[in-house]
């Protein structure tokens, strides 16, 4: 029995799937159970297999990893999600899909169950315990800085495109709403900070994450307060800015 797991590093939806899948390859793989993790880049930095490497390495995946960089794969599947799951029983058959994060107790239930269907009189090992982190409350959707996928910007959404300019916040945010202020360079998939470069943006959430690349440091504000100071070096991925432990209202 084969599971294909469809993911990207710097996906924290996948991040949060990792160690379910991680923990029934190691309890069941023994048994015939077998995963392989298909990395279909959603950014261009995640086409460097150095980084998949690092990054697997990092995250705790032990598992095969296939290279998917031209969703050869990912298009067969006709997959459209991250994470996304496809459990193949021994004939070849799919028998389950799950799209995103959750139902992990379901999905290994029927591991279990087909194990068991293909190897008669199997005892296996108890179900696995790792704690389900999926978001149950209403947070603040994920967006993007790059203007090929730019939302919830404010004023409006325009920004120049390849070229430095020079961004003012908003003169209020509102739950959800992006700011931009300083010297940026947009680009397809992302943007460079320039002098003064501040990003402000108004969220719920338990907490918050940015994708981060290049070399240099962040200073992280919660509603003008300093936070933190992230440094940020090697393979660009994403780092944790915020974490509260419960839902918060803040900027």
């Amino acid at each position: 029995m084969v599971l294909v797991d469809f993911w990207t590093y710097s996906c924290i939806n996948c991040q949060r799937t990792l160690p379910h899948v991680e923990s029934w390859y190691k309890d069941y793989a023994k048994d015939g159970f077998v995963v392989v993790g298909v990395h279909t880049p959603e950014f261009s930095f995640e086409h460097v297999v150095s980084n998949v490497r690092a990054e697997s390495a990092q995250l705790g995946v032990h598992y095969p990893v296939a290279i998917d960089d031209k969703y050869d794969t990912w298009n067969a599947y006709s997959n459209e999600y991250w994470p996304a799951d496809y459990l193949i029983d021994a004939k070849g058959v799919v028998r389950h899909v799950a799209f995103g994060e959750g139902d992990y107790s379901g999905t290994e239930s029927l591991i279990r169950r087909l194990l068991i269907v293909a190897h008669p009189g199997i005892v296996l090992p108890r179900a696995t315990d790792v704690a389900n982190k999926t978001p149950t409350a209403a947070i603040s959707p994920e967006t993007y800085v790059g203007y090929d996928r730019l939302q919830y910007l404010l004023p409006d959404d325009n920004v120049a495109h390849d070229t430095p300019a020079v961004y003012q916040f908003p003169s209020s945010l509102p739950a959800g709403g992006l700011g931009l202020s300083g010297t940026w360079t947009d680009h397809a998939q992302e943007a460079t900070a320039g002098a003064n470069a501040q990003l402000e943006l108004g969220f719920q959430a338990d907490d918050v994450y940015l994708v981060l690349g290049g070399t240099g440091t962040l200073d992280v504000s919660i509603n003008g307060m300093h936070a933190r100071t992230i440094d940020v070096s090697g393979v660009p991925k994403l780092y944790t800015l915020f974490h509260a432990g419960s839902l918060t209202d803040a900027t």
